[in-house]
């Protein structure tokens, strides 16, 4: 029987070990259902389950891969009809019996909807999501109080909370008054103070990759003040909130700052791709660079665009790739085999030499394109 969805998020080691796996003999689904329409009406979710499955099923397979397949859409289906419970918009699965493998992870954030039946996981997809998501801590905080929350894949993980007394209004005037507001003054200033300290506390239990701070002006103006410099470098936006927003109005705003802060970091870091590549720095630009180097284990940092195929010829071991068809692998001789996208192979590669992923969008993926659709920052 299939486990319950665990509450952990993949992390980089879980998709190096599943981008590792290779079942040549059993087969792996892998399988990407988007849950918006289907609600959280379990027969609802099967029938997404089926919709998913059914392309499968006009494959031509022998009947031992066949067989299996059944056996893996069964464990699916068992899971949807007896076990589900909705968490997110989104459900990835991999399954492989006989290898023990089962993992299903929910996420906020819309997917591709696919089911793949092939001799490993499918992490493209899962990878780019992930790319798509760093860590964020978020500071609400009025005069007196604060709430810091960590925001990561689309929902808060965590939230804590201070606060400090601040002094009421008063009628008094002339030189009272100034006194009064200094005092006012002095108080603001040590409660935002106490959330700087805070805010470093959660760094260090939940690292986090950005900040957004959200109060009303004064608060804001307050805390931005006194920001030490270490935090200062992952500010990435405010906005002006009370204290006790919704979660969903937290995570809606966190969503438009977001968007903006990762595609700016694209576009910085497609153009430091093309620099270097074109100053004859550790960098190389279009496919067949690309591939050569991964091939050869020099790539550091994989890009490539979202939601573009380019189809190739790969070595059924794995070794070389390339966009032309060569005849035969240079390095084991084999035959090449014809791939649809050779963004899988290169994502699978850049797993097995420990090589980050970086997917990018927007303007950065159109630069990209006008450089030959890929690129690599190389390690030697």
């Amino acid at each position: 029987m299939a486990p319950l969805i665990a509450p952990a998020v993949p992390t980089d080691r879980t998709l190096s070990r599943l981008a590792r796996l290779r079942a040549a003999r059993d087969g792996v689904l892998s399988l990407y259902l988007d849950l918006a329409p289907a609600g959280g009406e379990r027969a609802r979710v099967q029938a997404a389950v089926h919709d998913a499955l059914e392309p499968l099923d006009r494959r031509p397979l022998a009947e031992g891969p066949r067989a299996r397949l059944e056996e893996e859409r069964q464990r699916v289906v068992q899971f949807a009809r007896d076990e589900f419970e909705l968490h997110g918009r989104s459900l990835i699965v991999f399954s492989c019996g006989p290898r023990g493998l089962w993992e299903a992870f929910q996420f906020q954030l819309p997917v591709r909807p696919l089911a793949r039946f092939t001799d490993r996981p499918f992490v493209a997809q899962l990878a780019a999501v992930l790319d798509e998501q760093e860590r964020y801590g978020v500071v609400l905080l009025d005069k007196e109080r604060a709430r810091i929350l960590s925001v990561y894949l689309g929902r808060v993980e965590h939230c804590s909370e201070l606060s400090d007394d601040y002094p009421g209004r008063t009628a008094m005037g002339g030189w009272a008054q100034a006194r009064y507001a200094r005092h006012r003054e002095a108080h603001l200033h040590r409660h935002v103070l106490h959330v700087v300290e805070a805010v470093r506390a959660e760094l260090r239990r939940r690292p986090f990759d950005r900040l957004i701070a959200g109060a009303p002006d004064q608060a804001l103006s307050a805390f931005l003040g006194v920001l030490p410099r270490s935090l200062r470098a992952r500010l990435v936006g405010t906005f002006t909130a009370e204290l006790f927003a919704s979660d969903q109005e937290v995570l809606d705003r966190v969503r438009v700052i977001e968007e903006a802060a990762q595609r700016r970091a694209e576009a910085e870091l497609v153009d430091h791709l093309i620099d270097a590549a074109g100053g004859g720095g550790l960098a190389v630009l279009g496919w067949d660079q690309t591939l050569q180097a991964l091939g050869e284990g020099r790539v550091h940092k994989l890009l490539l665009m979202e939601g573009v195929a380019q189809s190739g010829w790969a070595c059924p071991e794995g070794h070389f790739a390339a966009v032309e068809a060569v005849g035969a692998c240079p390095v084991c001789g084999r035959a090449l085999q014809a791939v649809a996208d050779a963004g899988e192979w290169a994502v699978e590669a850049a797993f097995d030499t420990d090589a980050s992923v970086e997917t990018v969008r927007g303007e950065a993926a159109q630069a990209l394109m006008r450089e030959r659709g890929a690129g690599a920052v190389l390690r030697y």
